[in-house]
């Protein structure tokens, strides 16, 4: 995932997150205000948002074959 963090002359900050990297055609976008550091809190909460109600989108991880003994 990679994002884009703007500070906008409002005292909000607009994060713009774009999952291409992982071969996902998803990208969002949201307004925050914040201190910076709320604002990068923020930016784990939105992305988590994003896999989860888009999960269909991302493919799922590789079940390794074998048990446990």
């Amino acid at each position: 995932m990679t994002n884009i963090i703007t500070k906008n002359e409002n005292g909000t900050s607009t994060i713009q997150v774009d999952f291409i990297d992982e071969g996902v055609n998803l990208q969002g976008e949201i307004n925050v205000k914040g201190s910076d550091a709320q604002v990068l809190a923020y930016l784990k909460v939105f992305e988590n948002d994003l896999r989860l109600n888009f999960a269909d989108l991302f493919p799922a991880p590789e079940v390794e074959e074998g048990g446990v003994e």
